[in-house]
């Protein structure tokens, strides 16, 4: 698993680097190729104008505790 901080309204294009290597050590001198795919391009977002995909958010993201029907931070629809 993977974490990555990311900012709000930034652009985003993941890459994916293949790395043969026989021993680990020798890793960071091993060859590698990068791959980019234009279709994974993204912009994060806080706010969504889709309350289904709001909820799935909130249901699925450990950090948003408060935002939770069973939270002790409840917050009410508006």
């Amino acid at each position: 698993m993977v974490l990555t901080i990311l900012n709000s309204m930034h652009k985003y294009q993941p890459r994916f680097h293949l790395v043969r290597a026989n021993d680990i050590l020798k890793l960071p001198y091993s060859t590698f190729r990068t791959y980019v795919f234009k279709e994974t391009e993204f912009i994060a977002v806080t706010a969504y104008q889709n309350e289904k995909i709001t909820q799935l958010k909130i249901d699925n993201n450990p950090f948003a505790k408060g935002f939770r029907d069973t939270g002790a931070g409840k917050r009410e629809k508006k």
